[in-house]
């Protein structure tokens, strides 16, 4: 992939921060881990709900929040399965591919306090239980983005369940994490690369959930007042990550 110039990643920079997002950006995975543990802790988050993210994997910021004493929750479903399993994904297009139905429903079980049967949909409703009341009492939700448009400072996350879009608009305070090298001059590009992801991944023509955010939630409908978390987060935080980082 071509490198994102300079004046394009700037001018995404200014475009959120006009819209009222405050952006970092971070040269390594250090910068970035430590960034998003310092938002963390100057919030006193104690728990934190995460999407499905190569980068967020890459730079192991799970693991650097969690050594801080932080809960972070996984919400994808087979990187849940993974985390309840004490190990890293085993692959990331199926993280839990090598589990079988009886290892899952235990893992599950146990993570529930509930004796579930090994049937797919009966697990599957447990773990949306599980996902929706975690997004609803979490501090903090971080997601990555797929694609960042320069021209108006709006990040696109890509997703096949719902739990990333839960993820980034139920807690207060909410975190995205994007490679430099993901962020586009405008929607044109953007929706050019929505269809490629798609027609890569399942072969639709557009993919499942695709979720645009593009500055602080705010209201202007109650007359004479500006406020904010009215259907989203009162605050939101964008992470540039340098993208030889997740190389």
């Amino acid at each position: 992939m071509a490198t994102v110039a300079r004046e394009v990643i700037e001018q995404f920079k200014a475009e959120a921060t006009r819209t009222g997002a405050v952006v970092y950006e971070a040269e390594d995975a250090a910068a970035a881990n430590n960034c998003v543990l310092s938002l963390a802790q100057g919030r006193n988050a104690r728990h934190v709900v995460k999407s499905k993210s190569v980068l967020a994997e890459a730079i192991g910021l799970r693991e650097h929040l969690e050594s801080a004493g932080i809960e972070v929750k996984e919400t994808d479903l087979a990187e849940w399965i993974a985390q309840l399993a004490g190990r890293t994904s085993a692959h990331m297009a199926g993280p839990a591919a090598h589990k079988t139905i009886e290892q899952v429903a235990e893992l599950i079980s146990k993570a529930t306090g509930e004796e579930l049967e090994p049937a797919p949909q009966v697990l599957l409703s447990a773990a949306r239980r599980v996902f929706r009341q975690s997004c609803i009492g979490a501090d903090m939700g971080i997601t990555e983005a797929d694609i960042a448009i320069a021209e108006t400072g709006t990040s696109v996350t890509v997703s096949n369940e719902g739990n990333a879009r839960l993820v980034a608009v139920l807690p207060a305070v909410h975190v995205t994490l994007i490679d430099c090298e993901s962020i586009v001059p405008t929607m044109e590009e953007a929706t050019r690369r929505l269809e490629l992801l798609a027609k890569n991944s399942t072969g639709p023509k557009m993919p499942s959930y695709v979720t645009y955010i593009t500055g602080r939630n705010t209201t202007g409908d109650i007359p004479q007042a500006l406020m904010a978390r009215a259907q989203g987060p009162e605050e939101e935080h964008i992470v540039l990550v340098n993208g030889a980082v997740s190389k």
